[in-house]
């Protein structure tokens, strides 16, 4: 976070200091508190810590014999928390609170040459522009084999305020969060592993603000700009006129693009991981980043082969007609894999068929088994059919499904399932197609 996002972060959450923890936040970071193993006589230290939800529930844990710090960007925040501990002075004595940016650890006079058992970031990763960088900071301050959790939102989570990151990326403004990469399960885990920790576990949280799910029509997406970009544009980043007159058609652009049978989809889930530091304080290095292959696949017959290095992502379930009509089903389950990782040890009977100017398609004409796809657009990786991939040579957990693509074009007999994955009614990718 450069000074320019702090101080907008500030702008963001200040206002917001003394009714914060009227919110849903009070309830989730207790659920967050639950999935953490913090012992009595750990020093936890909650970056982020707003009001201190989460570093008070921390200090409960480690008792009197341990240590919670918090630190936070803006005054505000930090003023409410501190009523709080004054509020309990004897229970909160080992609870201290300092104001700094948290991408600047090393400023903090107090935590120098300190480092910590437990390190928490709660409903803040999402503000930062390269979280994995963000990660290796902080765990700088964690002691080898201590415990770092953090959340990440599920790409359907605020979508108003999801749309709007769109709209300011394609304006080249900057907004004060960064969610886009945060798609599943499997993106924490990998942001995670980027920075060198070994995940204990991924898993999501749903109903983090109590709605659940909720639709919107496809015409609301004038009330959302006016709440948004009007109404709460604290950091001002769409105060000039113009840019707001572009904001807003690239607003309904990006909304309508959600749409799905003329409703918008909210899903209220975040993503939580609980990862280590390795206990003798090197980096972990994740094994899909080494060369053991991790999986192998083909087709029925065995004309095909391949094998992996990489673990499957990306798990997309694909209704086009050219993948019903091959699959002779109502869909296509597609995965990813980076093309240095894949390599094809059978390819007797692999034939590529080409039905759109846009991929080439193969697949195997022994026994008609479809293999994969890549796209024209799209280098260096590979979509591989699910049903392709050998399950008992697999070392992993299959990520679950991330994306339901090409609705509009879905046999009527088929039934979407309510799995939490994107829907779309094309490709993310359909103005790159020309798909309109």
């Amino acid at each position: 976070m450069t000074s320019e996002q702090a101080d907008r972060a500030v702008l963001f959450y200040e206002s917001r200091s003394f009714n914060y923890d009227d919110s849903w936040h009070d309830h989730f970071t207790q659920r967050f508190a639950a999935e953490i193993s913090i012992q009595p006589g750990q020093h936890v230290l909650d970056l982020a810590c707003g009001t201190g939800l989460l570093t008070f529930l921390e200090a409960d844990a480690v008792g009197s014999s341990g240590h919670a710090i918090g630190v936070d960007v803006t005054p505000g925040m930090l003023r409410v928390a501190e009523f709080k501990k004054r509020k309990e002075p004897e229970k909160y004595a080992k609870v201290d609170f300092y104001q700094g940016d948290i991408l600047k650890l090393q400023d903090i006079e107090a935590l120098k040459g300190k480092q910590f058992d437990v390190i928490t970031v709660s409903s803040a990763l999402v503000l930062f522009p390269d979280p994995a960088s963000a990660i290796e900071h902080w765990t700088e301050y964690l002691k080898p084999g201590g415990t770092f959790a953090v959340d990440s939102t599920h790409p359907r989570n605020l979508i108003p305020g999801m749309v709007l990151e769109r709209v300011a990326r394609r304006l080249d403004l900057q907004v004060p969060y960064n969610r886009e990469w945060s798609q599943n399960e499997s993106s924490l885990k990998g942001v995670l592993e980027s920075a060198g920790l070994n995940v204990d576990k991924v898993i999501t949280v749903e109903n983090q603000s109590g709605y659940g799910k909720r639709q919107y029509e496809v015409g609301q997406w004038d009330d959302f700009f006016v709440e948004n970009v009007i109404v709460k544009d604290v950091a001002r980043t769409f105060a000039n006129n113009d840019i707001r007159r572009k904001a807003q058609g690239l607003y309904k652009e990006e909304w309508e693009r959600l749409a799905v049978n003329g409703q918008v989809e909210e899903i209220d889930s975040v993503f939580l991981g609980v990862a280590r530091k390795p206990a003798d304080g090197s980096r972990y290095v994740a094994s899909s980043s080494s060369k053991e292959t991790v999986f192998e696949g083909g087709c029925r017959c065995g004309g095909v082969r391949y094998t992996s290095t990489q673990q499957p992502s990306h798990v997309t379930f694909c209704y086009c007609r050219a993948c019903s009509s091959i699959s002779g089903s109502g869909y296509l389950p597609f995965f990813h894999v980076d093309d240095d990782a894949l390599n094809f040890t059978h390819t007797s009977t692999m034939k590529t068929l080409v039905l759109s100017k846009f991929a080439d398609r193969f697949f195997c004409t022994g026994c008609g088994a479809p293999i994969g796809m890549k796209y024209h657009f799209e280098e260096g990786v590979t979509a591989l059919v699910l049903g392709s991939l050998d399950l008992d040579t697999f070392k992993g957990t299959i990520p679950k499904v991330e994306q339901h693509i090409f609705l509009r074009e879905k046999a009527p007999w088929v039934t979407v399932p309510d799995d939490g994955a994107k829907r779309l009614e094309t490709f993310a990718f359909a103005g790159q197609m020309g798909i309109e």
